[in-house]
This record gives C-alpha cells, structure tokens and sequence, in this order.
C-alpha cells in the first residue's frame, strides 16, 4: 500500500498492510528536522511549509500536515526582524512595530496593540467571517498548493490543520485561558456566540483547503480536555462544535481528525458523539493508554498516537523503539490504529528516535 491509502484503509474500517505513522510534526520540529531554525520560518512562513514536506520525507511517514500562511500581501507589506532579542514584525511602509512572535511557543504573534475582547454577542457577531474563496484569492494557500500537488504525488496522505473550534478560539479572543473558562459559568450566551464564529470561520478554512485536494482537516482544541474542563463542559459546549464541522464534510471524499491534548478518558463516552473519524493524542503523560482507548472506543472510530513526547525528546532509540511497539501491538487488532504522538513533536527531537519510532511501525505493525 502507498502512504494514502495505508491511512485511507484505516480511517474507513479497513485493515491495512500495517499501522501508519503519523507524528504530529508541527512547523518548529520541521524547520530542526530540515536544518532550519524556527525563527527563520516566522520570518518567511513559506518556508516552514516546505519545511513540513521535507520532514515527512525525512522521517517517510504516512502523513503530512499543512497550515493556512498570511496573504500574499503580507510578505510586501511586513518584515520580521530581530529586536531585543525578539523577533518583531514592522509595517514596511511606516516602520511601526506591530507585535513579536512567541518563538518558545508556538510562534503565535503577539500584538503590542490589540483592541479590546467581544464582550457582548453583538460583538462577536461583528468579528468578520474570511470565506475560502477570499482565502484562495488572496494568496494565503499560495504557497501550500504546490506542496499538497508535490505530497500527493509521492504518495502522502494529506492534512489540512483548521483547530480552534471551541476554547482556542476563545482564549485567542479573550486574551486569557481563565477569562475564557469563567465564561462557561458567568456568560454561556456568549460563550456559545464565541464558539459558533469559531465553528464559521474554520469551516471556511477547511473549505479552502478542501479546494487544494488535502485527504483530511486536522481540529480540535488544546485547551479541550479534562485536564482544562469538565466533562458537563465538553458535552454542552465542544461536542456540538466539533459535530457540526464533520457534518459539513460526511458526504464527501474528506476525513475529520480531531486532536485531544491531555486528559480525555471521562470524554470517551462523548467523543464518539462528534462523528469524528479519528481522533489524535491518546498522551499517556496524562494518564491515556492506547489499550484502553481502544477497548472504550476504538470500534467507533480511528484511533492516532499513544507515544510518549517525552520518551521521543529524552529518550534513547532503543526506549523510543519499546515504547512504540508497545502503543502498536496495542492498537493494531482489528486494525483503526495509527502510531502517533501524544502531542506535537517537541521541537528538539533527535531524528534518530523517530526513525526508531517508525520502525516500530514497520517491524510490528503488520496485521
């Protein structure tokens, strides 16, 4: 089986050659992985792309992921440079810097002047909604459309990241994880308002990519599990959103992957709910185990991950390869299983522990 449908096989029911790989490589590990600093990525975002390419074939997974870049305009219209330390964007016509990039985090940019958080539902309502056709027209897939034709043609399965339908969306508006979670309890109106802009404008981003011929979107929210909140949260609040993204896409050619970061084991009667076709994480640092996913509800759905980040950063090959063999031996019965990581690929991974990884995969993974 090629890449593609080694995952394809999976996510339909269907028994593959063997379990996939599929570490959630995000655009920091890339850049090391491809020997690139990070930092040179937020200064030209089309290269982070590239950069995710050249990983997947570095590593040969199964899979390989792609983000929505800025509009062509951005790259005439603001520079990145190094400030104090920071890597700071300017306007190019005025000079005026605009905000700084969180490097040690996600890269996320982080305006020095923002307006204030919706605090009304009028408010929210009034956040614009960019529609695919303004996404593909100005450019923002414009460097990501070669690379989805270059990793189709090797064979790839194909993954567009569209998160943030609940809480991240919400945290990003607020400006604060707490403000965000009080609001469950002190405004659900405005919650829920939050949270159905967040469900619009990702379903245009997935839309837009759904354009380039991508196999699955990638959503999902860190904040959403119950290492943040309730289960009572989950169900009223996220499960609704994550349902009505999939809906979208249930009768078309397109998989749904949702991530869970942390504790999802009082979730596992809920998930299922959302219709997802896998679901990704299963980080055994918060107490998950592929074993027992599997057993609750591995015949609903795909299951991705089950290894340790830790084991991959600090681990030896030889710790990585065991730990890996065990999450595929696991979840390889009757086949739904994809060898993945617990959350994203910390950045400073040695290459050497995930070749070990994948061929855990390989090695153990036939069915």
């Amino acid at each position: 089986m090629i890449m593609r449908d080694r995952m394809r096989a999976v996510l339909n029911g269907v028994i593959p050659d063997r379990v996939p790989f599929f570490p959630t490589i995000y655009i920091d590990h890339a850049c090391v992985a491809s020997g690139k600093r990070f930092e040179e990525a937020l200064i030209n975002p089309a290269l982070g792309q590239a950069c995710m390419l050249e990983a997947a074939r570095r590593y040969r997974t199964d899979v390989v992921r792609f983000c929505i870049g800025p509009e062509a305009a951005w790259y005439d219209q603001k520079s990145v440079v190094e400030e104090h330390g920071r890597l700071v964007q300017q306007s190019r016509e005025t000079g005026k810097a605009e905000g700084f990039y969180d490097v040690y985090g996600g890269g996320m940019l982080i305006p020095f002047e923002r307006p204030g958080p919706p605090r009304t539902v009028d408010a929210v309502r009034d956040i614009p909604v960019t529609s695919a056709e303004e996404y593909l027209a100005r450019g923002c897939l414009k460097d990501v459309a070669p690379l989805v034709r270059a990793a189709r043609e090797d064979g790839f399965f194909v993954i567009g990241m569209c998160g943030g339908q609940s809480i991240n969306f919400m945290v990003e508006q607020l400006g604060k994880p707490e403000a965000a979670l009080l609001l469950f309890l002190d405004d659900p109106k405005l919650a829920c308002a939050l949270i159905e802009k967040a469900v619009a404008i990702s379903l245009e981003k997935c839309k837009a990519f759904v354009e380039l011929g991508i196999d699955s979107v990638f959503i999902g929210d860190s904040y959403a599990s119950c290492s943040v909140i309730s289960p009572e949260i989950y169900r009223r609040f996220c499960v609704p959103a994550y349902a009505q993204v999939v809906q979208e896409f249930r009768n078309s050619d397109v998989f749904c992957i949702m991530h869970c970061c942390g504790n999802c084991n009082p979730l596992l009667d809920d998930i299922p709910a959302t219709g997802v076709d896998a679901i990704d994480g299963l980080d055994p640092t918060s107490g998950m185990s592929v074993a027992h996913t599997k057993e609750r509800i591995g015949a609903a759905m795909a299951l991705v991950g089950g290894l340790s980040c830790l084991t991959l950063l600090n681990g030896t090959p030889e710790e990585v390869y065991e730990e890996a063999r065990r999450c595929v031996e696991a979840g390889k019965p009757g086949g739904r299983y994809v060898l993945g990581t617990g959350c994203a690929v910390p950045r400073h991974t040695p290459a050497e522990n995930m070749v070990a990884a994948r061929r855990a995969a390989v090695e153990h993974g036939s069915l």
